[in-house]
Parts: C-alpha cells; sequence; structure tokens
C-alpha cells in the first residue's frame, strides 16, 4: 500500500523485454497487463487525473482490439482484452469521481459480456454439431456412389 510509484517503475521496467518479441496473444496479454496496471496506479494515486490512467488503458484496449481485427488473431483473446481494459477504465471513472461515466461504461460492458456469451454458446453448438456429424458419418461408412450406367 502506497508504493504506486515504485510499481509503475517496476512495470514500466518491464517493457524493453517485450520490445522485440513477437505479436501473439501470450507476449500481448502480458502487454495488456503492463498498461493496465500502469493505469492503475495513476488511478489509485491521483484518482482526479483520470486521463493519465486512461492513456493506458486506451493502450491496453488497442491491443484487444487488434486481436479481434486481425485475421488469424485470437479473436476470444481480444474480447478479454477489451473487456478487461473497460472495466479497469470503469473502476478509475469511479475513483474519479464520474460515476455516470461510470455506470454508463458497465451497462455497456454487461451488454456486451451477454452477446458475448450468446455468440459462444452458438459457436459451441456449432462445433458440437459438426462433430456429432463426424462421428455419424464414420459410424455410417463410406457413401455408395450412384449407379451412372444401365446394365
Amino acid at each position: 500500500m502506497g508504493r504506486e510509484d515504485d510499481a509503475r517503475e517496476t512495470y514500466e521496467r518491464v517493457f524493453p523485454l517485450l520490445k522485440d518479441e513477437p505479436r501473439c496473444s501470450r507476449v500481448d496479454w502480458e502487454r495488456h497487463s503492463l498498461h493496465v496496471n500502469i493505469g492503475n496506479t495513476y488511478s489509485r494515486t491521483k484518482p482526479e487525473s483520470f486521463e493519465r490512467a486512461d492513456e493506458d488503458y486506451k493502450k491496453a484496449e488497442q491491443l484487444g482490439q487488434d486481436h479481434v481485427d486481425e485475421a488469424g488473431g485470437s479473436e476470444t483473446d481480444g474480447r478479454s482484452m477489451l473487456a478487461c481494459a473497460r472495466r479497469h477504465r470503469c473502476r478509475a471513472l469511479k475513483r474519479a469521481g464520474k460515476v455516470d461515466d461510470a455506470r454508463k461504461l458497465m451497462i455497456e460492458l454487461i451488454q456486451e459480456q451477454r452477446k458475448e456469451n450468446e455468440r459462444k454458446a452458438k459457436k459451441d453448438a456449432e462445433e458440437k454439431a459438426a462433430k456429432e456429424k463426424e462421428k455419424l458419418d464414420a459410424a455410417m461408412g463410406p457413401a455408395v456412389p450412384p449407379v451412372t450406367k444401365k446394365c
């Protein structure tokens, strides 16, 4: 407690270690966590300067958005990063006395989470149906080709 400046300095010293690492969800989660934690240190020590904390929340959010937008990116990780950065932004808004903005953002987060849950359920159902079809096809054996000439 009360060592936010030390924590922030420690987080900032980690960035050079990640600088040349390739972009992938594992490493981007590390980058994301650092930005969120740095934003939190600003939010806890100077709640009135929400804008400074929000700079890091925006960077963390962008890492998640990159995964959502990138073909072949980890959409699930990207969406989780987005939600995480927004939850922390919401807490920082509340600390800064911007309760109405925090409530509005929390409502958006809840609505997005509901949509995400529906998307996941649909995807899981489609994958389950595909596996069942595959099992059924394997159990039925190879299909008999249609007769093409008369005997």
